[in-house]
């Protein structure tokens, strides 16, 4: 079973779900707590390892599109890369075509993408960490309620 990144906007529907507190039963929701955490501790490891993927994606087409604008590619490597011969760059102009290169752009988006799917996975869980301590105040405060009730 290969377990799949869930897009950010799907991470936040289910969280949406998931920090509901059905405050009638505040017991199962404690035991609900390691759950959800796995749950989101596995998403963030998921997006993580994407992240760090796209990453060496990016520093290896980097690389050759460094190659490519400094016009050390042969005829045959733009052939098997479906590339026109580019006119050598200055090296000072370097990096604005490394920069503005699309190709590029698209990995550092998905990298970015990732990330931010990581950190919200990250906000989750820490949320999750104090939740095992406000249901205990909840419960506290509901026992507190009933002795001024009697």
């Amino acid at each position: 079973m290969k377990l799949e990144t869930p897009p950010l906007e799907e991470l936040m529907l289910q969280w949406e779900k998931d920090s509901e507190v059905d405050t009638t039963e505040p017991g199962k929701e404690i035991l609900r707590i390691p759950l959800i955490h796995n749950k989101y501790n596995k998403y963030l490891s998921l997006h993580n390892l994407a992240a760090k993927r796209a990453g060496l994606e990016f520093d290896k087409l980097k690389k050759l599109k460094w190659m490519y604008y400094s016009g050390k590619l042969d005829q045959e490597e733009l052939d098997k890369l479906g590339w026109e011969p580019f006119r050598f760059t200055l090296k000072s102009d370097m990096q604005v075509y490394l920069d503005g290169d699309d190709d590029l752009n698209k990995l550092k988006r998905k990298k970015a993408y990732h990330e931010e799917s990581a950190n919200f996975c990250t906000n989750v869980m820490k949320e999750l960490n104090n939740r095992t301590w406000q249901l205990k105040e909840y419960m506290g405060w509901e026992k507190f309620i009933q002795v001024l009730d009697d």
